[in-house]
């Protein structure tokens, strides 16, 4: 047995460690650099969670910046999450809201939840209920499960309670004339 994973095997007697925790899924360093887009996501993802790597914020920003500008949706959604959270990068709504657009714009489910949360407060765009409720109703629409959709039918519900008719009819009729678009 390697040494290394006997160590790996000892702690996980010990600590109740899954013995390959600590390692990434085979090939996914390599595809990553050599620019595979959804690899750089991943790996990225890893680093920001400490999963099969240590905890690096810098590095998650790096690697999911490098997918982003690729156009790659998930990556782009992360890296809006990074400036909205000021992790890896400087806190910037303004800059959180330009990366969940450009996922948003592709049909991206979360990011245009994103886009439609940081409409309702202003923050990093303009407040607008309006284009709040639209995005929400089509992140509603293009949710992956029932728990996402609920979510976000509940949000975009309790925002049309404080709007007007009139801005919850035009809220649709943006999100009915709604199309999605290419990546950056």
């Amino acid at each position: 047995m390697p040494p290394r994973l006997a160590v790996a095997v000892c702690l996980t007697a010990i600590l109740g460690v899954p013995a390959l925790a600590a390692q990434l899924p085979p090939g996914l360093l390599e595809r990553a650099e050599t620019g595979d887009a959804v690899a750089q996501n991943d790996l990225g993802s890893r680093y920001y969670a400490g999963r099969g790597v240590e905890r690096d914020d810098a590095e998650a920003a790096r690697w999911i910046r490098l997918a982003a500008e690729q156009g790659y949706a998930p990556a782009q959604y992360n890296l809006g999450l990074l400036h909205f959270r000021n992790r890896g990068v400087a806190g910037n709504d303004a800059e959180a809201a330009r990366w969940y657009r450009a996922a948003a714009e592709q049909g991206y489910a979360p990011a245009q939840a994103g886009l439609g949360y940081l409409h309702i407060y202003g923050a990093g765009v303009a407040e607008s209920h309006v284009l709040a409720y639209m995005w929400l109703e089509l992140a509603r629409r293009g949710a992956g499960n029932d728990f996402a959709r609920r979510l976000y039918a509940g949000r975009r519900d309790e925002l049309a309670d404080r709007m007007t008719d009139g801005d919850v009819r035009e809220s649709r009729r943006l999100a009915e004339e709604w199309r999605p678009g290419p990546g950056r």
